[in-house]
């Protein structure tokens, strides 16, 4: 059906409201407009209704008690409408791509050369307050953003939203800008023209988070425009810039002249990115400069992976440690002497992450011998080191090492968290290759030499490992969504850029069965507390097998809402007792506690006003002390909130 007729109607509607009605019996326009309506009348009652409206206007007899004025603005309103309903937008003119290569060869840095733009059915109504929140200041804007990307990270993806994230990245408030960014950093490639385009080498906080996406997504392939961006870039920019050219040994001539008269953090950065360089000459550069300031290059290697840089780095640590300082026989003295050794050795052990080899692992074997009692200084850096190294790059070589660093002849017990982590890359990430049709085993269908869950048994109750060990390692654990698995994951704060680095590690676990069983006989609140996010809520046998084990804990743990909120992720329905011993186990308890505990508490309504109403009782027993009890008061609220 052509509705042209309408539109034309409008046109002629909306002139004859500018030139007046005293002009509308001689608009032979707007009559021919009423005449093409015809056919249309026949289709629909609305369109009958405009026809209707319209004749009354160009009839002779002055529109009647209402006046054309008010059969005027009618037709106007109800046409209007009719073409909203309708949704017919047009534009003239041709159409033109968003992205030229006269926007600055900004194409021949992007992925692909184009913008895969990714635009959803959600209609402008839904998506505009999350446009708006990312886009203009004002108070709740950041947890509305979080809230949305928590509930509907769907629409992140689509186009709209994507260009205002990028707006996003000059956000006034720092801590939404920051989380903007990260979300880009971890899936961000389809951005990267709008990043490119408009970016002010001349520009703060928001160019630097631009440049640290560009970077991590593009790498190498964006060097000229690193290059070009440098000739004018200052202060922190200039310094993320400067880091930027480490992906390629192109630059070494020019990193190599820009140390002689950089100054300050940007010399900083030109270290930095020239220790990435497999290249003999930057090996030179740092040989010379260990001369004088050891320490200094521990610090400007820690990015790299260079085998030069892993050597130098093994070198630092075995010549560190024999620097151990001997006893004067003053303790104040001979402590602060301790300490300044220990943190200087802690900083060359720093530089061993993510390198391997055999130098690499002779170091960590020296350094594991004077690493100490768990949580020193030198253990906690050997053990985060050691750990980062095993999830970002995970060779076979710091795998054995870091079980043989715990059970080896001269095996620390202190370092089992690196020795469970590598058990479970080693065969946890075999399991995955077996969901791809790989030959790796599953890790409930391992065998005896391969049982990482027997052995994990062994260690926590024939050995007696602590339990806080094995809490040190599920630090490193979290579940992923998108894979519906589980990732170890870490992260490193750059010095330079001023941001977390996050690497993974993707592993094949099922929190069931044997496993499921043996993190429950540990008995531990923090491994409860991780038990309780690791678990897969629509596991029914998992839940029915979690729901008691978590009901017990929550009816007589000091730290109960821990518990509360496990079993809500089990579907738990019930809450008997869990309100009473709770206010029982207190001296004296606060109302605004009870109300609290009342509202986190699992079961439904009717269970949670049931288990509620026991307490005026028990007040009036005196077996429950509450500050400022008000019975009258107290009944309203759970009658009026449950």
């Amino acid at each position: 059906m052509d509705i042209t007729p309408i539109y034309d109607l409008r046109d002629r509607l909306r002139t004859a409201m500018i030139a007046g009605t005293n002009l509308l019996a001689e608009d032979f326009r707007l009559k021919r407009a009423v005449e093409a309506l015809a056919p249309l009348e026949k289709a629909a009652p609305v369109f009958a209704k405009v026809g209707e409206l319209s004749r009354r206007l160009i009839a002779p007899d002055g529109g009647g008690e209402e006046g054309k004025e008010g059969i005027l603005l009618d037709a106007i309103t109800l046409v209007d409408a009719v073409c909203c309903t309708q949704g017919t937008v047009t534009v003239s003119g041709e159409l033109t791509p968003v992205f030229t290569h006269e926007d600055d060869d900004l194409l021949k840095y992007s992925p692909d050369s184009g913008l895969a733009a990714v635009m959803s059915d959600v209609p402008y109504s839904a998506l505009h307050p999350l446009q708006e929140a990312l886009t203009s200041s004002g108070s709740g804007h950041y947890s509305f953003v979080l809230e949305c990307h928590a509930n509907h990270p769907e629409l992140f993806k689509d186009y709209r939203v994507r260009a205002a994230m990028v707006q996003a990245l000059g956000a006034s408030y720092a801590e939404l800008a920051g989380q903007v960014r990260d979300w880009l950093l971890k899936d961000g490639e389809d951005v990267i023209p709008l990043l490119l385009r408009g970016f002010n080498p001349k520009g703060k906080s928001e160019m630097v988070r631009r440049l640290h996406i560009i970077d991590q997504k593009m790498g190498a392939k964006a060097n000229d425009f690193y290059i070009k961006q440098l000739e004018t870039a200052e202060g922190e920019l200039r310094q993320n810039l400067i880091l930027s050219l480490r992906h390629t040994p192109e630059n070494i001539d020019l990193l190599d002249d820009m140390r002689k008269h950089e100054k300050g953090n940007t010399k900083k950065a030109v270290y930095f990115a020239l220790a990435c360089q497999d290249d003999p000459r930057a090996k030179n550069i740092f040989d010379e400069l260990y001369k004088k300031k050891p320490l200094d290059v521990c610090n400007f290697l820690v990015y790299s992976q260079t085998p030069w840089a892993a050597s130098l780095a093994a070198k630092s640590v075995e010549q560190q440690f024999l620097t151990q300082p001997e006893k004067k026989g003053n303790k104040k003295e001979d402590d602060i002497a301790v300490r300044e050794w220990e943190m200087k050795c802690a900083k060359a052990v720093n530089a061993l992450q993510c390198k391997n080899g055999p130098e690499v692992c002779a170091a960590y074997r020296t350094a594991a011998k004077h690493c100490g009692e768990f949580g020193s200084v030198i253990h906690a850096d050997v053990l985060q080191t050691l750990c980062l190294s095993l999830i970002a790059n995970p060779t076979e070589d710091l795998l054995a090492l870091a079980v043989s660093l715990y059970e080896g002849e001269d095996g620390r017990k202190q370092l089992f968290p690196a020795a469970l982590l590598a058990k479970l890359i080693s065969e946890c990430s075999a399991g995955m290759e077996n969901q791809n049709g790989c030959s790796g085993k599953s890790s409930e269908t391992q065998t005896a030499d391969g049982d990482w869950i027997g052995w994990l048994d062994k260690q926590l109750f024939e050995e007696k490992v602590p339990n806080h060990f094995l809490s040190e390692t599920f630090r490193y654990l979290e579940p992923d969504e998108a894979s519906k698995t589980f990732v170890l994951t870490t992260s490193v704060y750059g010095e330079i850029d001023m941001r977390s680095h996050i690497y993974t590690h993707p592993i094949h676990l099922e929190v069931r069965g044997r496993f499921l069983e043996l993190l429950m006989r540990c008995n531990d609140l923090k491994i409860d507390q991780k038990l309780s996010l690791l678990f897969d809520p629509s596991d029914e046998e998992v839940c029915r097998q979690l729901e008691e084990y978590f009901y017990q804990k929550a009816r007589s743990h000091t730290n109960r809402y821990v518990y509360l909120s496990a079993l809500n992720r089990c579907g738990c329905t019930r809450c008997e007792g869990l309100l009473v011993n709770y206010a029982r186990s207190k001296a004296r308890i606060n109302l605004w506690d009870l109300e609290y505990f009342i509202r986190e508490m699992p079961g439904s309504m009717e269970a949670k006003f049931a288990e509620a109403s026991r307490i005026p009782e028990l007040v009036k027993a005196g077996k429950i002390n509450i500050y400022n009890w008000n019975e009258e008061s107290y009944k309203r609220w759970i009658e009026n909130s449950l």
